[in-house]
């Protein structure tokens, strides 16, 4: 059974499934956005997408959207926003046994508090604090996350690489380029 006969066998037409095309056209776009590194544009597209899975009673796919909105928050280095939307994301992915997801949701999550607990607030002048470079100190564990084929990872390794993560081989047995 197609997807067209399904909705047309749940008595739902021509509008219901241009809902339901429209939101996972949104959400295919926020994921080739992400791809090219256009992380504002795919929390637009994700938060479109959100929007008409909850609507439409989508659960999984609304949960789903919530985190593809946190990890592009994440991308853009700005955890204060990813949060809100783990927080939000991470019942949902339990309630349906997405046990990879939410696994991956507290992971994410629990990067984020510790990055902001660190993160100084105020400066010594009592006014907001500069904030730090994207640069870290040679040794120190960073927490960026990577997607890869189509799986979300963290990334706890130690680099110099300002993004993160290490470069994958290009080729095997080459070393890694930096």
């Amino acid at each position: 059974m197609t997807m067209q006969e399904g909705l047309a066998a749940l008595g739902l037409g021509t509008a219901a499934r241009q809902m339901h095309n429209r939101a996972y056209f949104l959400d295919l776009l926020g994921d080739s956005h992400t791809g090219l590194g256009r992380h504002e544009a795919a929390i637009e597209a994700y938060r479109q997408a959100a929007q008409e899975f909850e609507a439409q009673g989508a659960p999984c796919s609304y949960a789903l959207c919530l985190l593809k909105i946190a990890d592009s928050y994440l991308s853009l280095d700005e955890p204060w926003h990813a949060i809100g939307y783990l927080e939000a994301c991470l019942p949902l992915l339990r309630e349906l046994g997405l046990v990879r997801h939410e696994s991956l949701a507290q992971d994410l999550l629990a990067a984020c508090q510790i990055e902001l607990a660190r993160a100084p607030l105020l400066g010594s002048d009592g006014r907001p604090a500069p904030r730090p470079s994207a640069a870290r100190p040679s040794g120190q564990v960073s927490t960026r996350r990577r997607r890869a084929g189509g799986k979300f990872d963290v990334c706890p390794v130690q680099t110099d690489r300002p993004s993160g993560c290490p470069m994958r081989n290009s080729r095997p047995g080459e070393p890694r380029s930096s």
